[in-house]
């Protein structure tokens, strides 16, 4: 017999159904045979990304292809109030828009910004499923043209719908149908994830490094303690093995241990068992960590796309449904699924060995990947 959680959950997909369905005949339009040409004028595009930190990380890659694509094209973002941040120093994106869902007030305000910008065009960021705030958001904007993938029960509610690209599989591969009506063909361009860092971030990140460094020529390994789900946090007294282990292989290895701000008391715990060094940090300095780190280690949350996004090598952890979709994407590093849909059930002994086979490339090889990587980023 269903729980009454189930049936509450269920209840509400019917319900959130239904009102996609209303409104996607409400925003009903003449579906054009082809997009506008963008070289004729200038055109300003807008994104939605008002969800998670990992989501925008992941969408760097579109961001740059489109805006990229045409000299005409400015293109603006919308944002949650926390992923808002990864996109600070993005050359590609103009102005960011931040909508908090949880401010039901500062509803009229954040439309009447979208109205006065008059975007020529929205793109809904969702390739997999339809979202009824995204919708919402798509209406408010007012844009004439309207952007998404198709095949997803609400095809009528854009003016262009992009049909999703054959054999995707991880969500980078998914979002990048949606530049083709940009003119980009998405199997010649690459939409890997970029973070970009201010020279002032990456040296305060170095700092931090240095500052719990035995030596200057110390390796660094940023682990990550934090999951946004419960059932995908790993054991803690594995972590504590595992970073244990990674010291003993290399015991001049430099080891930063950060997490959630909710979880900080345990996230300095851990540290402290294992011989690290815990770090209270944002996002932004999060970020810096990743692009100046030489490996990382962490379940698969917005710090193991970080490291997608400065081509950090990693060792990522998650259960089995996320890891082709979700995981690490065209980067260095080993991806661990667990046998259930929870991390508790992945044994230590695989981390370890994924561990060492991180561990054993040569400390010039790492130095020179993290040079490279600042100039990458």
């Amino acid at each position: 017999m269903p729980t009454p959680r189930a049936v509450g959950k269920r209840l509400e997909r019917a319900w959130r159904s239904l009102w996609i369905r209303a409104l996607t005949r409400l925003m009903r339009r003449p579906a054009s045979p082809e997009p506008p040409d963008w070289s004729a004028r200038p055109h300003r595009v807008l994104f939605l990304r008002h969800d998670r930190i990992g989501d925008m990380i992941l969408s760097t890659g579109l961001l740059r292809v489109i805006a990229s694509s045409h000299p005409s094209i400015t293109l603006d973002v919308l944002a949650s109030p926390a992923n808002a941040p990864v996109l600070r120093e993005d050359p590609h994106v103009r102005s960011v828009v931040v909508f908090d869902r949880k401010k039901p007030s500062r509803y009229l305000d954040v439309v009447r910004r979208l109205r006065r910008a008059r975007y020529d065009a929205v793109i809904d960021c969702m390739p997999t499923a339809p979202s009824l705030t995204t919708l919402l958001l798509i209406l408010a904007s007012g844009a004439r043209h309207r952007i998404g993938v198709a095949g997803r029960g609400h095809d009528e509610a854009f003016t262009l719908a992009v049909p999703p690209l054959r054999d995707a599989v991880h969500i980078v591969d998914h979002l990048a149908a949606l530049a083709t009506p940009f003119g980009v063909d998405p199997r010649t361009v690459d939409f890997g994830p970029r973070v970009y860092l201010s020279d002032v971030e990456r040296a305060r990140a170095d700092a931090m490094w240095r500052a719990h460094s035995r030596r200057d020529d110390a390796r660094r390994m940023l682990v990550n303690v934090s999951v946004g789900r419960r059932a995908h946090r790993w054991p803690d007294e594995r972590f504590v093995g595992a970073m244990r282990h990674a010291l003993a292989r290399d015991p001049t290895l430099t080891m930063l241990v950060t997490g959630a701000l909710a979880e900080s008391q345990r996230a300095a715990r851990l540290a402290e068992a294992a011989g690290a060094q815990f770090v209270a940090v944002g996002l932004r300095e999060m970020l810096a960590l990743v692009g100046t780190a030489d490996f990382v280690f962490s379940p698969n949350t917005s710090v193991a796309h970080a490291a997608s996004a400065f081509r950090r090598p990693a060792v990522v952890m998650c259960p089995p449904d996320l890891a082709a979709a979700w995981g690490l994407y065209h980067s260095p590093g080993y991806e661990l699924a667990s046998p259930d849909l929870t991390l508790a059930s992945l044994p230590v002994e695989p981390v370890l060995d994924a561990l060492d086979r991180l561990l054993a490339a040569d400390a010039s090889d790492a130095q020179s990947t993290r040079r490279a990587a600042a100039v990458h980023g």
